[in-house]
Formats: C-alpha cells, structure tokens, sequence
C-alpha cells in the first residue's frame, strides 16, 4: 500500500522525509528446430556462472528488455495438443503470431533443446541445446524460418539450455527467458535449481514459462522455475490456449524500460543542478553520500506556480521504500513538500507533487526567482540500492481564477459507477507512467500476477471527471488452488497529470483489496472535476491541471513466492464537457518543456494576437515522448491537446510481443 504524507509548511522549517515474456516463451515454444546445420553439442555442463557472464556481441541501444525463447523439442511435442492438432503445431502458430508482434527494436533470440540427439542414453544427449538464432533486432525471417524447420525429436534438459540462455543475452541491462516445455527435465542439473541459481546471480532476470499440456510433476516443477526465476507460469491445454499463454507472456516481457525523462545527475544542497522546464530522470540511494538530489529552478514568469512531480519504482521491490518530494528558497524557506512510501511486497508506483505558488505558499516562496527542489530518501529506508525516478517539473503562469469554479471535494465523493457497456477489450497495462496505454471510455479485460503493476492514462480537461471500477471475478477452482484463501493484496489509485497520488474518499470509493478470492471484488475510483482553484489545497492540487490522469492496478507479491495470473474487468467513464479554463496574461502560457511526456497538461493557446508556434505538435518517437529540443517552449493551458490517441494504437499481438521484452522494476 502506498501511503502520501502532504504537508505544505509556512515558516522556515523542513518536513521529515514500480508478447516480451510472452513473445520469448511463444518464439522458445514454436522454434523447435531439428538438427539445425552446424549445432554441436558438448559433454560439459559449465557452472550457471560461467554461462551467466558470457558476454555476447554489444546489443545495440534499445529502449526494450532483451529476451531469448527457449523452445522445447523433445519427442514428446509431436503428441495431440487438443483441438485437432499437436502440441509443436500450436506452438508453431503461437510463436509466428508473436515474431510478427515483435517491435523493430526488441532484441529476440531462439534457443532449442532436445532438437539433435535421440535418446538420453546418447552421448550429448543432455547438453543438447543450440542457439538457433543469435539475438538481435534485424532477424525477423530468421526466426519465422527456423519456426517452420522445429521438429520434435529427442529429451528434455531444460536445466543446461536454461544456463546456455542467460549467457546468449548476456549484458547488464533487463532481461528475459521464456521457456516453452510440454514435461518434466530428463537430465540434470535441476532446472529449478538452475533458475534459483541465475537469480541470485545479480542478474536482472526473469523466466517466464508455459506448460504445454503437462501433468501434474512437470507443472509442480515448471512452477518452480518461474517462481525462482522471477517470472510467471502459464498453463495450456489445447492449441486456444498455447496461443492465449503466449500472447500474454509476450505482452509482459517485451515491454520498454519503464522510466522516462533525460538523464540529469542532480547535485548537493551546496551545489543544485539547473533544470529548465521539462522531465528529468536520475537515481537516489539510502546512505549519507547519495540520500539525497538537488535541483534548482529559475521562474521565467513573475508569481508563477511552480508544479514539481516525483514519480518512482522504488528500491528493492520485497522491501519498504520511501521518496521524499520538497521544495524551498535559496534563504531555506521551505515552500512544499510531499511523501509517498509503499509497504514491503507492494508493486506500487512512488508518486509525489507540490505546487510552489499562490495561494498555497507563503509570500517568499511566490516572489523568489529562485526554487531548490530536494529529492530524498530517508536513510532508515530497507529499499536497499538506488530508486531511479523521474522529475517533472511545469511552470504556471498567474490567472485570475475569482470567475471560476470553487475548488471541488476530495472527500464526501459519492461513486456514481461509469455507465459503459459491450464486449470487453483485453488489454495490459503499462508498469510504470511511461509506458501507460491510453484508454477511453469502455470496458476492459486482462489479468495481473503477484508484484505486478499495471498503469493506464485517461485524458481529462478542465471540467471533466473520471469515474472507473475494476471488478475480479471469483476464482476458478485452478486458481483457488493457487492463491489458497485469498490472493494478494491490491490497490487501485489514480495519479495525477504530475504523477502525484490523487487521495479520494467517499461513499462506494474502494482503492484496496485482494486480486482474488473465492468471491467477487470490487474497486471504485471517481476524481472530483478538473479546476483551476482544486490548486488551493494540499489535498485537491492534483486535479488543478488538465492531461493525462493515470489508473494504477497493482498486486501484491506473493508472500510463498508463487506467481499465477488473476482476471479482472475494468469499466471507465469521462463525464462531463471542457469548461473553466484559466485566462492567462497576455503572453503568457503554461510552460511544460519540449521533453515533456505525451501525459503533461498540454494545450493550444486561447485566442493569440498572431499565430505562433507553440510547439505542440512536435513529432512523439515511440515511447510517446516529444522529441526533446535545446530550450523549453511554452504551452498554453486552454484546451486539452488530442495527441493521446495516437499512444493506445495496436494493442494485440503487438502489444502482446512488446510486453513481454519490458524491461522491469528494480
């Protein structure tokens, strides 16, 4: 649970300080191949750390996790799958659907075992795993092709091919195994050993892994490998299913490096780096040397409204973590600040906010050119390691805001549940605010697993309010076998436009409960409507800006180490129509940097005496970032820009292949 401490203080005092997987286990699941041109097999199985810091050719600069598929081709594959084809067809289907997915970027490579040699009495029979396809972005063919040539054909060292497999990916960034088996290993080592062993190699890995129709000591042994190694298990009976498995574990691990904003090194309190307007990104520690990050901000507009928002992955995700947000003036007058620390377990993202400015700061914060911004983590934190996060910070023009509506309640809210309806979309939320599809208004599909996060953004302009419900349904008896008496704990919160926690209460308001039970559950979330003068408190500020508000559905991890997927339905609502947006002074418009997240409060300017370019519509790359230039530009606040749709674009196998290579929290 994420808990936010919000203080805005008056005197000179300061306040005390979460198809890649998918499309790996689809590409190692169809891949087999059979006694591929070259492949050799030796008699020794090396140490896991001897395969583990084999380094392979530089990957290029890529924004995505790297993956290698490992693809089971023992006999066994050639048996009936259920729905009139076997097990190596389906996997074949599955797996093309997934390379197809894959994004140009995504560095994928196929590993097979058990393709060459027989029978286990065989000499190389339990070192029989090649490396059919090196990893790399430009091998799409090769990997359709070497899909069409797998046979089944001989045994099951799933434990060696595993240790092979860290070594093809090599590297220190995020990476991924997805291992696609229809049984128990044949050989030693252990493959469950093995995974336990890579993972605590300090190797930032995960193995995700579909059962193909196996019985119940291969899954016994399946869920181990994915419960040591970090990933998911997904089970699969028939070809439907082997697709659906597939698809999803690719959705989970090809997903992009989850933070944005460029990379600024923030410095001490007697030497605070400058920043412009714009969206940062930097890492803080919990000893005396690096607890700390320092920034300073310079105010291109007199009496403006300073906006600063942390958001955070936290350390160490199996421990309690905490991030400190404040802001002051050269002269130590402290002018803002803002906690947010989740609880041991938790997959929550750290999201904190302050405004300096009228009417919430003291005259000396509104009038000094000069605004120091603190990021902290408190030196008593368990998260062990450094957070990275990402610091946004806008720049409001002065308003006359006496016209307007009064600032709306953040409690005594009554949940009015959104009135949508038809046939669920499945989706899969992003892991962090940088990678959030866009969603409107309708109704949802997906599932989640322990220690997961799943964000999504919904656009809203000066007068709207977002109403949403996540319904999980009862547990299957397969599922309720699995979590026991009831799943883990979850939550359900909306983040602001700055990424800040936004705190509603209120009749049928519900942000926290089980993922799953024997019984159905239910969250609700409604924002107050978006105002000007919600920035008069500490507590309504979040919903002071139009942009992108944010659904964060996060799961617990589970405390046994397991991992399963848990459904859920997801309904929302955008009620009402733009109206309320401040008049700024001739001139003047809100300030938010070209580098700004396709989520800031951008806007087109009400009515200029001659047309400008107010840099709006700057090409977004692929991460749905504007491309980042020399200088901030303003923007004004009237009304809300329309470029969100183009971030929730194809969702389906692509989305399903991009998942899978995200690269993950921590």
């Amino acid at each position: 649970m994420t808990h936010r401490i919000r203080t805005i203080p008056h005197h000179a005092t300061t306040a005390l300080a979460a198809l890649a997987a998918l499309t790996m286990l689809v590409l190692v699941a169809a891949m087999g191949a059979s006694s591929p041109a070259g492949a050799t097999s030796g008699e020794t199985d090396p140490p896991a750390s001897d395969a583990a810091d084999t380094e392979p050719d530089a990957a290029p600069e890529t924004d995505y996790a790297r993956m290698v598929l490992v693809l089971d081709a023992s006999g066994s594959m050639a048996e009936p799958a259920g729905g009139g084809t076997t097990k190596i067809d389906a996997a074949r289907q599955a797996l093309g659907t997934v390379v197809d997915g894959l994004p140009d970027e995504a560095y994928v490579g196929l590993r097979v075992y058990g393709a060459t040699v027989f029978s286990r009495d065989q000499k190389g029979a339990c070192t029989d795993s090649q490396l059919i396809v090196d990893p790399g972005t430009d091998n799409r063919d090769e990997l359709r092709a070497a899909l069409e040539s797998y046979e089944p054909y001989g045994e099951t060292p799933i434990g060696y091919a595993l240790r092979q497999a860290a070594g093809d990916i090599g590297g220190e960034s995020t990476r991924s195994i997805v291992l696609v088996s229809d049984g128990i290993a044949t050989c030693e080592p252990d493959p469950c050993v093995v995974a336990g062993e890579l993972a605590q190699q300090g190797i930032d890995l995960q193995i995700d892994v579909v059962g193909l129709s196996v019985d119940a000591k291969a899954r016994a042994q399946l869920r181990c490998v994915a419960a040591k190694g970090n990933g998911t298990y997904y089970d699969a009976d028939d070809a439907d299913e082997i697709v659906a498995s597939l698809e999803t574990a690719a959705d989970r691990a090809v997903r992009p490096f989850a933070l944005d904003g460029t990379p600024l090194a923030g410095g001490g309190s007697d030497d605070p780096t400058p920043i412009e307007a714009g969206l940062w990104s930097d890492k803080v520690g919990t000893t005396p040397q690096d607890s700390e990050r320092w920034f300073s901000y310079t105010r291109t507009m007199p009496g403006s409204t300073v906006r600063v928002g942390l958001s955070s992955l936290g350390g160490d995700p199996d421990e309690w973590d905490t991030v400190q947000l404040e802001t002051s003036t050269p002269l130590g007058d402290s002018c803002g600040v803002d906690n947010s620390f989740k609880n041991v377990n938790s997959a929550e993202l750290l999201g904190a906010e302050v405004a300096v400015g009228e009417p919430q700061s003291n005259e000396d914060c509104v009038t000094s050119d000069e605004v120091l911004i603190m990021v902290s983590r408190s030196l008593s934190n368990m998260g062990r390691g450094q957070s990275p996060f990402s610091l946004q910070v806008v720049e409001e023009p002065p308003a006359d805001g006496t016209s307007l509506a009064e600032e709306g309640s953040w409690s005594g809210i009554v949940l009015d549940p959104p009135d949508v309806s038809g046939t669920p979309e499945a989706v899969t939320g992003g892991d962090s605010f940088a990678t959030a599809p866009v969603l409107t208004d309708g109704v949802y599909k997906g599932t989640i697993v322990p220690g997961e996060t799943q964000a999504f953004r919904v656009q809203l302009a000066y007068g709207q309010q977002l109403s949403a419900r996540l319904r999980t349904p009862p547990a299957s008896p397969a599922l309720h076998e699995q979590i026991g008496h009831q799943g883990p704990f979850a939550s359900f919160l909306v983040y602001s436009p700055m990424r800040g926690n936004v705190p509603i209460s209120g009749e049928g308001i519900n942000t926290h409960g089980f993922a799953a039970t024997s019984s159905s559950g239910v969250f609700g979330v409604q924002t107050p409507e978006v105002r000007y003068n919600n920035r008069v408190s500490s507590v309504t500020v979040g919903t002071s800006l139009p942009g992108y508000y944010y659904l964060v559905f996060a799961a617990d991890s589970d405390h046994r180490g397991e991992s399963y997927e848990m459904p859920y339905r997801l309904e929302l609502e955008v009620r009402g129509e733009e109206s309320g947006a401040p008049e700024y002074a001739e001139g003047q418009a809100l300030l938010t940097g070209t580098d700004a997240p396709l989520g800031a409060p951008i806007s087109a300017p009400a009515e200029p005496d001659e047309p400008s370019d107010d840099g709006a519509d700057d090409p977004a790359d692929d991460s749905g970032q504007a491309a980042p230039k020399d200088e901030a530009e303003p923007l004004s606040a009237g009304t809300l820009a329309a470029a969100g749709a183009l971030a929730a674009v194809a969702l389906g196998c692509v989305a399903v292949a991009v998942n899978l290579l995200r690269g993950r929290r921590g």
